[in-house]
Order: structure tokens, then C-alpha cells, then sequence
């Protein structure tokens, strides 16, 4: 069937899709005539920081611009655990697309330098007593950041770091998305290995790099599945 083009397509009684897998909304930029591959847009999971429960590997709630202020975040030393990030895929996932991790990170120094060296873990299941519900082996993918200076990152800077945590069939550092569907939980848990050299924070505050959260990016198909439950599809 031709692309149908419309400049301006108003819809007065709804829209209705196929119940497929993979089927929905597809973004391009203004071109003439259509272009033939258009791809589907990105959203966000959000998770937030659940460090590690007592003992001496967890990060540290600090006040963030040092004393006489109000906002605190988790400050990083080396070795400090984040116990895990949970996320929930969406049914508007698109089937078999990689997925992305993000964190977002700030830090309050006159001065930084160094890498700074995450290590993530990453399990997947699927639900609804299938085959693959049972959590994946974690498995191991490093994210160094190297920290050249304060021009290139800023105090009181917001850094998005990116990760590809995905891939079809898998490999020793990725999860396999042919594997991932509605409703699946991926779970990640963090170690700061090794945190760059930071100076000049304000008193109150401290030389250490503070994670505001992380986050998965994934493609979606703008539209939801037809079924709440397994089958989703038919």
C-alpha cells in the first residue's frame, strides 16, 4: 500500500491500529517526497537511587552547595553500592529495539579530573509463568566517563552518560532484547569502582561525584497492546 501523506490529518472518531507486534506511530523530519524510513521516537523509564541498605559501601545523602542549604543527593566514594534500580518495560515497547541506560550525575568542585568508572549489573525476566521468567545471570557492563577538566564538566553541572545495555541475542556485557516484551522487569545494580579527582566543593559538601538518578531509554510504538496480559498481541 502507498504512504498516504497528509498535511494536516484531523481524526474525529478515533484511530484504530493493527493488533501486531511492532505496529504504531513512526517520526520523521518534514521532507518532499515522504521519506521511506521513518523510525519510531524514544521515551524515558525513570529510576531512581536505592543505595545499599547499612554498612560501609553505601553512597552517602550529602548536602549538595555544602551548609546553610536544603537540597541533599547521594554522594559516590569509591566502592559505594547502589542495591539495585528496578524498571518495568511498558506495553508500548517496540518489540526486539536495544535499550539504553543513562545516569545522570553532578558534582559541586572548582576542579575535577580522572575517570570516573561504574560498574552496572544487569538481569531481565519475563512474567506470567512463561518460558523466560526466570532472571537472566547478571551480567557485567562498565561505563567509564573520563573527566578531562572543569570546562568540560562543570560544577553544579547535570552529565548524561549513556550505555548500551542491549543487544539481539546478547553478548557477555548485554541483555538479549529478543527477549524483552511488556511487562518484563530489568534489574540493575551499580558499584562505583573508581571516582575521578575533585577539588574545591563548598564546605558542607565533598569531593565526590553525586548520582541524581538513572534511567532507560527504549522505542516506542506511541500506541499500547491490545491485550493486558500475555498473549499481548492477538
Amino acid at each position: 500500500m502507498a504512504t498516504q501523506v497528509f498535511d494536516n490529518l484531523q481524526v474525529t472518531t478515533g484511530l484504530v491500529f493493527p493488533k501486531i507486534a511492532g505496529i504504531g506511530i513512526q517520526i520523521e523530519n518534514n521532507a518532499n517526497p515522504y521519506p521511506s524510513s521513518p523510525t519510531f521516537g524514544w521515551r524515558d523509564l525513570l529510576g531512581p537511587i536505592i543505595p545499599h541498605v547499612g554498612g560501609g559501601s553505601a553512597p552517602t545523602s550529602t548536602l549538595y552547595r555544602g551548609a546553610g542549604t536544603n537540597i541533599r543527593l547521594y554522594s559516590f566514594a569509591a566502592n559505594n553500592v547502589i542495591d539495585q534500580i528496578p524498571f518495568h518495560l511498558p506495553h508500548d515497547y517496540v518489540p526486539g529495539t536495544d535499550i539504553y541506560f543513562h545516569m545522570h550525575w553532578t558534582h559541586a568542585g572548582t576542579a575535577i579530573s580522572g575517570n570516573f568508572v561504574m560498574n552496572w549489573y544487569f538481569t531481565y525476566a519475563k512474567g506470567y509463568n512463561q518460558s523466560g521468567q526466570i532472571l537472566t545471570a547478571e551480567i557485567n557492563n562498565t561505563q567509564t566517563i573520563a573527566t578531562a577538566n572543569v570546562a568540560a564538566f562543570p560544577q553544579y553541572g547535570h552529565f548524561i552518560n549513556e550505555l548500551q545495555c542491549s543487544v539481539a541475542g546478547g553478548s557477555g556485557t548485554q541483555l538479549n532484547s529478543s527477549l524483552f516484551e511488556p511487562d518484563g522487569v530489568i534489574i540493575v545494580g551499580g558499584v562505583a569502582t573508581t571516582i575521578p579527582t575533585i577539588t574545591g566543593s563548598p564546605g558542607g559538601s565533598v569531593n565526590n561525584p553525586f548520582i541524581f538518578y538513572c534511567d532507560l531509554h527504549y522505542q516506542s510504538t506511541g500506541i499500547n497492546t491490545k491485550n493486558k496480559n500475555v498473549p499481548f498481541y492477538t
